[in-house]
Formats: C-alpha cells, sequence, structure tokens
C-alpha cells in the first residue's frame, strides 16, 4: 500500500509498532506490513531563525514538498498582488544560494510571467560568501546571470527572523519581502523522530548500505529520509534515483527471505543548473560550462528518465473494462424494462421507501444499495459505501438510523478476509457516526470481487419528505456538488488521473450532505433527489417526469471536478456512460451543446454525488445564506423549471441562462 506524504503528515501517529509490524493511524485502522519502506523527503533548514505566525501563514513558503510548491507559490502571489497598489513592485526574497535557491530565482520571471505580473523585485540571500559555494566555477557563472538580469544579492548574511513583510539579517538589516521563498539544505521531517526508529546524528533515519534501518528490521529508508551510517551521502536527488532499484531488489528479497543487495554512492555526479531562459549551466568534475546545449542536454536526460517511469496506460478506445462504484449499476434503460414485464411490480418512483412510522410518529423510509468497491482500500471503501447509501435517504429528507451491511469477501485465505471485513466497517462506522446512524447488522458471502453496501432506514427530519415528484413550474435547481466521480474513477482505473485530482475526487466523494438537508427543509425546500448511477440527466429526468414539468439546464452553471473535461476530451468515461446516454432522446439541445465534453458529464455517474434540490426562488437564496453562514459549500443554481408543454422535451440544454 502507498501513502503519500501528506496523508502521512496529517494522519499518522507518534510510533511504528515494530512487535506487531503495523503502522498506527489516527483516524483509520493500523496498516499491517511485511516490509516497510520510509521515503517522505526531507524540509528546509531553519535552524534557529524567528518565524512569525503571520510571516508561516502568509510571506512565506517552503520548496517542500515540491509537488504542491506552484500551487502555494501561486497562491501566495494572488493575494500579495492583491494587498499591493497598483504602481508597487512585488517584492520575492529567495534564502539559500544552492541549486534549489538559484534555480527558483531564475525561474520566477517566466512564472509571474504566466500571472501577468511585470512590475517586481527579486533577491536572493545567502549565508554563504558566494552563490553555489560547493562549486566555484559554475557559481561564477550563475551570479553573473543573477546580477545581468537586475536581481539583487545578499550573500554572507543569515535570516534571524521573519515577520510579515520583512526580513531581519543577523547585521541588523530589515529587508522588506512580500513573499519568502525558503530553499535552504535539508532537514529531518519532524515525523523521522516520533517513530521509535534509530537516527543519525542530524536526525535521519539510519540505515546500512542495504538502506534497511539499522534496527534490523525489514524497514528501508532512501532519498533524503535516511542516510548511511558510515557513508558521506549529501542530500541530493541523483542520490535518490540511484537508491530506488536498489530498494526494489532488496523489498522483494527481503519478503523472499535472501541476501540483500548493497548500494554503492557514486563520489560525483553530473549537475545541471537550469538559467530559465532556454539556457543552463553544468558541473562535471569541478568543471563548469554553459549554453543552450545544456539546457537541451539537461532536458533530454531529465525526459527520458520520467519516460521510463511513467505508469503503463491503457487504452480508452475499445476499453471493455466495467468501471466499480456506480459504474456498475444496470442501466436505467435495462432496469425499466425489467420493471414493466416483471409480473406484479410496479415501478418505483422514489429512492428511499416510505415503511410506516416510528414510535414517535415519524415517517420511516427506507434504501439499499451496493457496488464493487471503487477503492483499492477496504476502509476508505467502507467510507464510501456508507455515505453512498445513506444519499438516498438523506435525499428524502430523512436522518439515516440503522443499517444492515451486504458486504462479498474476496476469496482468499482467512486472515486477509478479516482485515478486509474489519478495516471496511470501520470505515462505515466513521461516516455513520458522523450521520447519527449505527450498523445493526448484516450478511457476508465470498466472491471473485469485493462487492459492498448497505440497507438503510431513517426517519423524516419534518412532517413532509422531500419527494422526486414535489417540482413546481418556477422553481430554481441547486447542486451541492460538482460532477465527473464516475470518469474520473475511470482515469483512475487506467492510470491517466493526475494525484491531485485524484485527492480533489476523494474530497469530492467524502464530503457529508446530511446537513444540505436539514438546512433545505429549513429553507422550504420541497423536491430532491440525489445525483447517483443515472448522472445529472437521468435523475433529473426522473424528477421532470413525475412532477409533469419540464426543465432548463444553464451548462456554464453546471459545476465540474478538475481533470474531468480533459479524461472525456481524451475518450475515457464510465463504462455506464451509454446506457445512461440513451435518455439524450428526451432532451432537447443543439448540436454544437451536444459535441462538448460537459454535455457527456451530464450523464456521467456518480458515486456519492451531489444532492439536487427544486424549490422556489426564495427558498434557493435562503439555502444559500443559510450554508454559507454553517461553512458549507453554497449549492450551485443551475437551471429552471417551467410549465411542460404536451409535445416538447422534458429538458433543455442550453450554453447561458438566456
Amino acid at each position: 500500500m502507498l501513502f503519500s506524504r501528506r496523508s502521512v503528515d496529517n494522519h499518522l501517529r507518534d510510533w511504528i509498532d515494530v512487535a506487531r509490524r503495523q503502522i498506527e493511524f489516527v483516524d483509520r485502522p493500523a496498516v499491517p506490513y511485511d516490509v516497510l519502506s520510509i521515503g517522505i523527503g526531507s524540509v528546509p533548514t531553519t535552524d534557529a531563525v524567528e518565524i512569525s505566525p503571520s510571516a508561516a501563514g502568509g510571506t512565506m513558503i517552503k520548496i517542500k514538498p515540491m509537488q504542491t510548491f506552484l500551487e502555494r507559490l501561486r497562491a501566495r502571489v494572488r493575494a500579495a498582488i492583491e494587498r499591493l497598489s497598483p504602481n508597487e513592485p512585488l517584492r520575492v526574497a529567495v534564502i539559500g544560494g544552492g541549486v534549489a535557491g538559484t534555480e527558483i530565482l531564475l525561474g520566477l520571471p517566466a512564472f509571474l510571467d504566466t500571472m501577468s505580473v511585470q512590475n517586481y523585485e527579486l533577491r536572493l540571500i545567502t549565508r554563504s560568501e558566494e552563490v553555489l559555494a560547493e562549486s566555484r566555477g559554475a557559481g561564477r557563472r550563475v551570479k553573473d546571470e543573477l546580477l545581468r538580469r537586475g536581481n539583487l544579492l545578499t550573500v554572507g548574511k543569515s535570516v534571524l527572523r521573519i515577520n510579515d513583510h520583512s526580513i531581519t539579517l543577523d547585521d541588523g538589516t530589515t529587508i522588506t519581502a512580500d513573499i519568502v521563498v525558503w530553499a535552504t539544505g535539508a532537514s529531518p521531517a519532524p515525523l523521522l523522530s516520533q517513530l521509535g526508529l534509530p537516527l543519525d546524528d542530524r536526525g535521519f533515519l539510519a540505515t546500512d548500505t542495504t538502506l534497511r534501518s539499522t534496527s534490523g528490521e525489514p524497514i528501508f529508508a532512501v532519498g533524503d529520509t535516511g542516510s548511511i551510517v558510515g557513508e558521506a551521502v549529501p542530500k541530493a536527488g541523483v542520490h535518490a534515483v540511484r537508491q530506488g532499484p536498489v530498494l526494489w531488489t532488496n523489498l522483494q528479497r527481503s519478503l523472499d527471505g535472501q541476501s540483500l543487495q548493497h548500494y554503492h554512492p557514486q563520489r560525483t555526479f553530473l549537475k545541471l543548473i537550469n538559467l530559465g531562459n532556454g539556457r543552463a549551466v553544468g558541473v562535471w568534475r569541478g568543471l563548469s560550462f554553459s549554453g543552450r546545449w545544456v539546457m537541451r542536454w539537461k532536458n533530454s536526460i531529465d525526459q527520458n528518465f520520467m519516460a521510463k517511469y511513467q505508469p503503463v496506460r491503457m487504452s480508452a478506445e475499445g476499453q471493455t473494462m466495467q468501471c466499480h462504484g456506480c459504474g456498475c449499476k444496470l442501466g436505467s434503460q435495462t432496469l425499466e424494462s425489467a420493471l414493466q414485464v416483471a409480473p406484479g411490480h410496479a415501478i418505483a418512483i422514489e429512492d428511499a421507501t416510505e415503511i410506516g412510522c416510528d414510535a414517535e410518529g415519524r415517517q420511516l423510509v427506507a434504501s439499499t444499495d451496493f457496488f464493487s468497491c471503487p477503492l483499492d482500500d477496504a476502509y476508505l471503501n467502507g467510507r464510501v459505501a456508507a455515505l453512498h447509501a445513506a444519499s438516498d435517504i438523506i435525499a428524502a429528507g430523512a436522518q439515516p438510523t440503522k443499517a444492515l451491511a451486504n458486504v462479498v469477501l474476496l476469496d482468499g485465505d482467512a486472515k486477509s478476509q478479516e482485515r478486509s471485513l474489519s478495516d471496511f466497517l470501520s470505515g462505515a462506522r466513521f461516516e455513520f457516526d458522523a450521520l447519527g446512524a449505527e450498523i445493526v447488522g448484516g450478511h457476508t458471502i465470498v466472491g471473485p470481487r469485493m462487492e459492498v453496501g448497505f440497507s438503510v432506514i431513517g426517519h423524516a427530519l419534518s412532517e413532509r419528505l422531500l419527494r422526486k415528484a414535489n417540482l413546481q413550474p418556477e422553481d430554481e435547481l441547486w447542486l451541492t456538488k460538482p460532477l465527473g466521480i464516475g470518469v474520473l474513477l475511470a482515469a483512475h482505473m487506467r492510470s491517466r488521473c493526475s494525484a491531485a485530482n485524484y485527492e480533489r475526487l476523494l474530497e469530492t466523494m467524502f464530503a457529508r450532505q446530511h446537513h444540505y438537508a436539514v438546512l433545505a427543509i429549513e429553507s422550504g425546500v420541497v423536491a430532491a433527489t440525489d445525483i447517483t448511477g443515472f448522472g445529472l440527466c437521468g435523475h433529473l429526468l426522473e424528477m421532470l417526469s413525475a412532477s409533469n414539468v419540464a426543465a432548463k439546464i444553464c451548462l456554464d452553471d453546471v459545476p465540474v471536478l478538475p481533470g474531468a473535461l480533459a479524461a472525456v476530451a481524451n475518450g475515457i468515461e464510465s463504462s455506464l456512460i451509454d446506457d445512461n446516454f440513451a435518455a439524450d432522446h428526451r432532451i432537447d439541445a443543439s448540436a454544437n451543446v451536444r459535441a462538448l465534453p460537459k454535455y457527456r458529464l451530464l450523464f456521467d455517474p456518480q458515486t456519492c454525488g451531489g444532492l439536487l434540490f427544486g424549490c422556489s426562488p426564495e427558498s434557493g437564496k435562503q439555502l444559500g445564506e443559510r450554508c454559507a453562514d454553517a461553512g458549507l459549500n453554497p449549492p450551485h443554481r443551475i437551471g429552471q423549471v417551467f410549465a411542460r408543454q404536451a409535445s416538447e422535451r422534458l429538458l433543455q440544454i442550453d450554453m447561458d441562462r438566456s
């Protein structure tokens, strides 16, 4: 199992249980391991620098973690520009005169140009007497380049304090700075001291030459995270790269009980420093050189390296792989046809069925849902299954109270099944507890793939349930979550969903919605449904048909998850979308609109999708205000309901509201 640096920082407890060989977490069950590799990198050295709280949360930005650096820098630049007067320059100071600091400063002009920032002042501050002190020849070249471009240099000075918009140096000098980029040398992440493993004298995990912890446990550390005892290996990316194949070999050998391979660090290596203008400086065995040809060389090396480690992408064209989650749902047309011919069975309009009243006279409703697990973590699948199964109850304006589990576990050894079921139920309990419900029973069998779900019972929050059939002409349509869950899950299955987009996908799926139902009822909303397997169009058409009204959606107002439109444009879609698209004949849209990727997303199946409310303009305004006051993301107004003419189609879709 792979955990990101961010997930580890947010959730890991203060130790690894070596005796039980498991990683302890604050908010989820422990994860067992046979072999463990720790590679969380390092943090920039701040030594004894005094950093004010306002600077830590505003002015200062550390370069690590690098995967979020540009995102954080972009946000800092926007905030600073809003604060500055029109003619005031943006002042950026980069702390650190090594390769990282100089490359960042030299690349800033091009970065700021992408944000249309033309008026700026850049400064490099280093406590060393020279830039790139470890390589005098390259340092002179880079220094000349910095000065030629009008950058300010402050050398031989240490930073004592960083306050909001100012830097104090050890000679008492104060420098004004709107943004301070901290790019100094590597220090161990604080987490390393909490793991109970041997450390070197600097606080990095101590390893032998096989990259295994000196504790003798099957725990490995590579890159900036570990330090080989007795070897003076600098914290440089080239060593992390070279350690990768040795780590992979030793992980396998450790599992097989074989002797481990030793890592022999190279004593010298090529350095190529990007000057940010199509040129680069190179250093090899003390010799330095520069030019555009060096940058072409650097690009070639970098691109060839990255190409070797790209995941194998499965073709989207002709893909027969069935999606999981709501993507494995039976198509609406097939379901409707089956229910029509089944003797004695009426087609159910509502997803949550009324089943009587409780002792307090409140209306009881019940619903059921299950699917093939969309994720590779049983705990997360438990959270998804609970939220998704409770969604029908919540959309009906009811409070979930009881749940019965239905679980198909993978065929295998009893220990793995026990762990999988335990993790699944823990995840489900985590969400049901937050919703005010409890798991009271269930049924478990074994099968070829893990499939999970719940039957949920709840009681009405008011005297009148929220129903699909309650739409009225002049009502507005409001959506609580962006679309694109199905297509991004399909992209993830094909190794074509970026980490950032996948993280946003999970955040969206795990966003609870029971508070929306409460606020909707308080605001006078009477019509609602949840957007799940049949997509926005499919579920909205159910509402329109049941209410005998029509509606118009403004495509520009429909929120979409990052990466979803690009995935559709590249031919990636859920395996259920073609079945959902069968409802297209009931929709009035121009050929230009139908050709847009966003139009296809209207049919995308949503696992843990949003709620769709229909209400008067006054109720919609109240709902938005109540959500804002409660700290919830206000729902998006996406369309309008109107009286249906006999000959017209149920749903119109245009690009704008006109």
